[in-house]
């Protein structure tokens, strides 16, 4: 692909990485060192942390060696599982969902289902991150906030909105996001459980923003914030019309597919096909896109990842066992997303 003129305005998007944060980070150097640093990243799910630390550092060498410091390796070493990893619990769950067709028709329990806890404040955990957006470096998180009760769990939906988009960013940039031009207008997003309208939120700081982001429904505890309850960006993996608004060069992934699982989880939560989604963005023309639908394979052994232990009968996942070794994995995720973006932006 060609390389972007100098006189365009790029945006980035970061989406749902899960735990290849590094990955973002790599990416993000290349643009710089290619002269392309966009004018703003737009996180989601997992690209939220990488997104986090790119806004706390002010060049590439200090972000790399956050990737590497101890601070964030004790964060990645302490993931612990509730009673609901186990294949009884969550596995019996999920298999329910990939079965059922409709599109959320009862308010599912994504306040007390999920595998994995997590801090409402990372803040403690993760006290080198910046508590403000930099304004040089902009960036909007996407999250979504819940419209229903506790109370309310096990209920038919009846077409009722249960989830509202919300926009996490600096005053400057919320004032220049024009709302009525992000709605999403696809076939997958008919009927769903999405309220119509998003909102933006710009006095919050950026480790909550981050933990809202990243809280995947029946994977961590909503997030909590000003008395309401947040799950994270799955709502729009990869907001196009988002960056379509605020920019006129768009540098995003050509995603893998969601599993079955993922897309039965999407589906009866939200009430849309994330595949139909995916299916509709990657037909839609963008200036630059960055194939990563081989990370799995290429990035094998080198990121934390969900796996079933039979023997325990439970969903398990597979923490660094060592410092050494997550700096080494730190370094290939790095290299993977500085290539990708190296090989495809390239002159």
């Amino acid at each position: 692909m060609s390389r972007i003129n100098g006189n365009k305005k790029p945006i980035a998007i970061f989406s749902g990485g899960g735990t290849r944060f590094a990955s973002y980070v790599g990416m993000y150097a290349a643009m710089e060192d290619l002269g392309i640093k966009p004018d703003v990243v737009i996180a989601t799910c997992g690209g939220a942390i990488s997104t986090a630390i790119i806004n706390s550092f002010s060049n590439n060498a200090q972000r790399k060696a956050y990737l590497q410091s101890d601070e964030f390796f004790n964060f990645v070493k302490t993931e612990r599982l509730t009673q609901h990893s186990r294949l009884d619990k969550i596995g019996w769950y999920c298999l329910q969902k990939v079965f059922n067709k409709e599109k959320a028709p009862t308010i599912e329990n994504v306040f007390d289902n999920f595998i994995v806890n997590m801090p409402n404040d990372l803040s403690k955990q993760l006290p080198s991150l910046s508590m403000s957006f930099n304004t040089n470096i902009k960036s909007v998180f996407i999250g979504s906030e819940l419209l229903f009760s506790k109370n309310q769990v096990g209920h038919a939906r009846n077409g009722k909105a249960l989830y509202q988009k919300v926009l996490f960013t600096d005053p400057e940039t919320a004032a220049n996001i024009d709302l009525e031009k992000i709605n999403i207008q696809s076939e997958s997003y008919k009927n769903t459980a999405i309220h119509p309208q998003t909102k933006i939120i710009s006095d919050i700081t950026v480790p909550m923003a981050m933990r809202i982001s990243i809280s995947d429904m029946f994977y961590m505890q909503p997030a909590q914030y000003n008395g309401q309850h947040y799950l994270g960006g799955a709502i729009d993996l990869v907001p196009l019309e988002l960056s379509q608004a605020l920019g006129d060069t768009i540098i995003m992934e050509q995603k893998q597919s969601y599993s079955r699982v993922e897309e039965a989880l999407v589906r009866s939560v939200f009430g849309f096909s994330g595949n139909e989604r995916l299916g509709e963005i990657n037909n839609t023309l963008v200036n630059h896109s960055i194939d990563t639908r081989s990370i799995e394979k290429e990035l094998q052994n080198h990121y934390v990842k969900k796996y079933i232990e039979w023997t325990k009968f439970k969903v398990n996942i597979t923490l660094p066992q060592s410092h050494l070794k997550f700096k080494k994995d730190m370094e290939v995720q790095w290299a993977y997303g500085y290539n990708k973006v190296k090989n495809s932006l390239k002159p």
